[in-house]
């Protein structure tokens, strides 16, 4: 099954004197899959370029560009298949534990996003957050190594996670080693693809609008 990518997000992007560059993860879980939208899907980019998926339908991650599958070798499809696999369980969890204390049931949608910016100045940034509904619903500070909770339900999730020491520092780690390494890594994959046009600039700090304009459209097949 070939996903429809852009209905995990919608850039709101401009030219830029400076050139920058990001990586970026989407996952998106669902509950009541159906009608060509499955339970859980994970979307990676880089800058506007699509590069590997994975649905609870097919459980694998995939490529989605040709010199991502040409450059990793297949015990690494292997590795993050199997914790894709993970995540697609955990989302199924967490999504389930939200419901039950906003009360709800029905269809809602639980997503995360990702990811770093690396600027021509050599300066990065690094995000990670959640949302539920379309809506902002707890913020990763890396420099402070909290959480920013918008509700009283987040804030239960906010002294859960950050009661996780550990996964903190982990997490300030990947956004700011990690990520930065891997999108060095595919920038030089992907280097006669990426480097044809100027890379957009993702406008603003708060990152919510691409939650709210998520697109629940059909997926298509071969």
């Amino acid at each position: 099954m070939v996903l429809l990518l852009p209905l995990l997000i919608v850039f709101t992007v401009k030219r830029s004197v400076a050139r920058t560059h990001s990586l970026r993860y989407f996952r998106l879980g669902v509950s009541e899959p159906g009608h060509g939208i499955p339970e859980f899907l994970s979307v990676g980019y880089v800058d506007s370029h699509p590069i590997t998926t994975y649905d609870s339908v097919s459980r694998l991650k995939e490529p989605r560009a040709p010199w991502m599958a040409e450059h990793l070798a297949p015990d690494h499809w292997e590795r993050y298949t199997q914790l894709l696999r993970g995540w697609q369980q955990t989302f199924k969890v967490e999504l389930e534990r939200l419901q039950r204390h906003y009360n709800h049931s029905g269809f809602h949608t639980y997503q995360r996003m990702i990811g770093c910016e690396m600027l021509e100045d050599g300066s990065t940034t690094g995000f990670l957050q959640y949302a539920y509904d379309g809506q902002d619903f707890i913020i990763f500070d890396k420099d402070t190594l909290s959480w920013t909770a918008v509700d009283n339900v987040a804030h239960i999730t906010k002294r859960a996670w950050e009661a996780n020491w550990h996964e903190l520092q982990y997490q300030k780690n990947w956004l700011e080693e990690e990520c930065i390494a891997w999108l060095k890594r595919f920038l030089e994959y992907g280097k006669d693809t990426l480097q044809r046009t100027e890379p957009p600039l993702v406008k603003g700090q708060k990152l919510s609008f691409w939650w709210s304009k998520l697109s629940l459209g059909p997926l298509s097949s071969p």
